[in-house]
C-alpha cells in the first residue's frame, strides 16, 4: 500500500466513524501513524482526500454503468446489474459506502464538483429505460423522474446495509424492486 493509499484508508476510518466536519488532518495523521507533515506533503487538505474519494468512486460506478448500459440484454437485467454492482462495492468497503452517503446530503459538500457528477449515474438509468421505450419493452414513462426513483433506492440500499448487514434481506429488496419495475413499466401489465 503506498503512503497515499495509506493516509486516504486512515482518512476513511475517521470520516466514516466521526463524520467529515470532525474529521481533522491531525487525526488522520495519528490513524495512518505518520507525522502531520507526512499528511501535508501528501495532500493539501482533508477536503482532497474526499474529493478524491468521491472522484474515483463516481468513476468506478460511471464505468460500470456505461459499459453495463451498452451490453446487448434486456433493460431489466441491466437495471439488477447495476443494483447488484451497487451491493457488492457496499460490502467490499462499507465506511466509504457511509462517507458517501452522508456527505452527498451535508450542505458543506454539494457544492462539490466531484460530488456533484453523481447525478450523471441517473442519467445513465435514465438512457436505459429510453432504449426500453424506443424498442417498445417497456410502456412509455418518464423516464428521468424513474431513474431518480432506482437513485432513491440505491440510498436505501446503502442505508440498510450500514445499519443491518443483512444481505439476504438485501438481494430480496433488489429482486423486489426489480420485479416491481419490471411489472410497473411493462407494456399493458405483461411485465415485459
Amino acid at each position: 500500500m503506498s503512503l497515499q493509499e495509506q493516509i486516504k484508508a486512515a482518512a476513511i476510518k475517521i470520516i466514516a466513524r466521526e463524520g467529515f466536519s470532525h474529521t481533522t488532518a491531525d487525526k488522520i495523521a495519528q490513524e495512518a501513524q505518520i507525522p502531520l507533515s507526512t499528511f501535508y506533503d501528501n495532500f493539501t487538505d482533508k477536503e482532497e482526500i474526499l474529493d478524491d474519494l468521491f472522484t474515483s468512486e463516481f468513476q468506478k460506478r460511471y464505468d460500470f454503468y456505461v459499459n453495463i448500459k451498452n451490453w446487448h440484454m434486456d433493460w431489466f437485467l441491466k437495471i439488477n446489474g447495476i443494483l447488484n454492482f451497487h451491493l457488492q462495492e457496499i460490502q467490499k468497503e462499507p465506511e466509504l459506502a457511509t462517507i458517501i452517503l452522508a456527505e452527498r446530503v451535508n450542505s458543506h459538500c454539494r457544492e462539490r464538483r466531484s460530488l456533484s457528477k453523481f447525478s450523471q449515474l441517473s442519467s445513465i438509468i435514465a438512457t436505459i429505460l429510453q432504449q426500453a421505450i424506443d424498442e417498445q419493452k417497456i410502456r412509455p414513462c418518464n423516464v428521468e423522474a424513474t431513474s431518480l426513483i432506482v437513485f432513491g433506492f440505491l440510498d436505501a440500499l446503502i442505508y440498510e446495509f450500514i445499519m443491518t448487514k443483512n444481505l439476504d434481506q438485501l438481494q430480496q429488496a433488489i429482486d423486489n424492486f426489480c420485479l416491481l419495475l419490471k411489472n410497473g413499466l411493462g407494456k399493458f401489465g405483461d411485465g415485459s
